[in-house]
């Protein structure tokens, strides 16, 4: 009911303001990233000079572009659909229309659209992005990876589930973002006009299951809102993103710490990031296993490409502070956005995109550093990604195996948690060695299994009954040497390059004297 009664009254002040002002409001809480709020103007501005056709295609274009950030391409493609046939001036219509069609898995329509934009604007630096996304939406729909990815329902509300995070030491206490219905910090939010967002968590008992969640205990959740986050390795600071929301002023985002006192959490501050402009919103921190680099998310106004961009911050010891900012590089940020850097042990980092060519809204992506501002970009594929935004991606450990979060068809809610996992692929090859002649089973023969670089990978000696059993690794092709006294050598030959499933595979000897 109070949501109800927040969205009608924005309606009837978009609705009785003059014309210039209802945009210039739009622009204005459009540019704070509050798109609800925005979307209400630019309707009301629809609706107000349906006959104005330049003034009608720029509302509707804004209007489509607070949908597709809201992530509801169902909405925004009928927004951009007006801005095309209202002649919206900019090319980049056919881009975001192209882009919200992907999303919607109609990739022969989206493709025209990508290509029409290429026509009109072929030196930007996104000309080719799409109509390569469509390419590799293709291949991977017809080549999908091992990972098996389910949703995980006890974990999942209807609302906004989003960016888990684990307790290093064990990983059987799971924390995540929500914007489900909190008693003790009731507040709507002006970006998206659902529940502001707090921080929430689970634990999985002795038989594996998780519990149902809990609002995180202590000072962290506010009626603010409480956004993406991390712990450091030895659990005992909490990193956040916390964005406070004023009427007049948008005081932006900052990244705060709080530190573990027994099961609460206080001693909040703000992390002190020198050279952020206060009109400049910052957040989703990662943190390095030594709590030296600190990855964050910042707008493109920061001296970044576009959209949002990645930076990093170093300090040479955990009680100093840290040193100004660095932009990531173009080799991770785009025109676009690039959100949600989480840092895994081994220094890979892990990021979400709608700028590098991928399957449809935000994907995952892992970033391999080589040197300086060099890293070489993969995206992780389908099903990790799929056709809507799948970002905030956490590992347990060094296992592949974790959780991410999707807004796929088939969830429960806006967003959800989902659990992947890569299955082990196991090769085991068996057989029996017979004497040829005599039909006799041969014991105790001497088996060496080399790859095909001609390595010793194992060796083992068949039972009393001729019988043997090897564990044989992936990625690997084999030959067999079978050797005992007074016969000769024999050998065979397994190949596990290439395979994706788990293989028996069976090899009988016959040897000779």
């Amino acid at each position: 009911m109070y949501k109800l009664i927040i969205i009608i009254f924005s309606i009837t002040i978009a609705i009785s303001l003059p014309a210039q002002k209802r945009m210039d409001l739009g622009i204005d809480a459009m540019d704070r990233e509050q798109y609800a709020a925005a979307i209400e103007y630019f309707d009301a501005q629809i609706r107000r000079t349906p006959k104005k056709k330049n003034i009608v295609a720029e509302a509707a274009f804004n209007a489509g572009y607070c949908y597709k950030k809201l992530s509801l391409p169902n909405k925004a493609v009928a927004y951009f659909r007006k801005a095309i046939l209202y002649n919206y001036e900019n090319p980049v219509v056919y881009l975001y229309y192209g882009e919200v069609l992907q999303m919607l898995q109609k990739y022969d329509t989206a493709l025209i659209y990508y290509e029409q934009f290429k026509l009109l604007d072929p030196k930007h630096k996104l000309a080719n992005k799409g109509i390569e996304s469509i390419k590799y939406t293709f291949e991977m729909l017809k080549n999908p990876t091992r990972y098996e990815v389910k949703i995980r329902g006890i974990l999942n509300s209807g609302e906004y589930d989003y960016c888990p995070f684990f307790e290093a030491r064990n990983n059987k206490k799971i924390y995540f973002t929500s914007t489900r219905y909190a008693p003790t910090h009731v507040s709507i939010s002006p970006e998206s006009g659902d529940f502001c967002s707090n921080l929430f968590y689970s634990e999985m008992n002795k038989d594996g299951k998780w519990s149902d969640p809990l609002i995180v205990p202590g000072l962290v959740n506010t009626n603010d809102e409480e956004g993406a986050a991390c712990l450091n390795h030895k659990s005992s600071n909490l990193y956040f993103t916390r964005c406070k929301y004023d009427k007049n002023m948008d005081k932006g985002c900052r990244i705060f710490v709080a530190k573990r006192v027994g099961s609460y959490w206080g001693q909040i501050k703000e992390v002190e990031i020198p050279g952020i402009p206060s009109d400049i919103s910052i957040g989703h921190p990662a943190i390095s296993d030594d709590e030296l680099t600190l990855y964050f998310v910042a707008d493109s106004l920061l001296g970044g490409l576009g959209g949002k961009d990645i930076y990093k911050v170093t300090r040479l010891k955990k009680n100093l502070p840290f040193e100004p900012p660095q932009n990531l590089g173009d080799k991770v940020n785009t025109e676009a956005d690039e959100v949600h850097p989480y840092i895994r042990s081994n220094g890979d980092l892990y990021f979400s995109s709608d700028g590098h060519p991928g399957m449809g809204g935000l994907d995952v992506f892992i970033a391999k550093h080589i040197e300086g501002a060099n890293y070489k970009i993969q995206n992780l594929g389908s099903p990790i990604n799929s056709s809507h935004d799948d970002f905030g991606i956490v590992f347990m450990g060094m296992k592949e195996e974790g959780f991410l979060t999707s807004r796929r068809i088939g969830g429960m809610g806006k967003t959800d948690l989902y659990h992947f996992v890569l299955p082990e692929i196991n090769f085991v090859v068996s057989g029996t060695v017979w004497n040829k002649y005599t039909n006799e089973t041969v014991p105790e023969v001497d088996i060496q299994v080399m790859n095909d670089e001609y390595i010793l990978m194992d060796s083992q000696s068949t039972d009393e009954f001729g019988r043997y059993e090897i564990d044989l690794k992936p990625e690997n092709n084999y030959i067999f040497y079978y050797k005992t006294s007074g016969y000769k050598v024999e050998k065979a030959s397994v190949e596990t390059k290439n395979l994706t499933d788990s293989k028996h595979f069976i090899r009988d000897i016959f040897l000779e004297k």
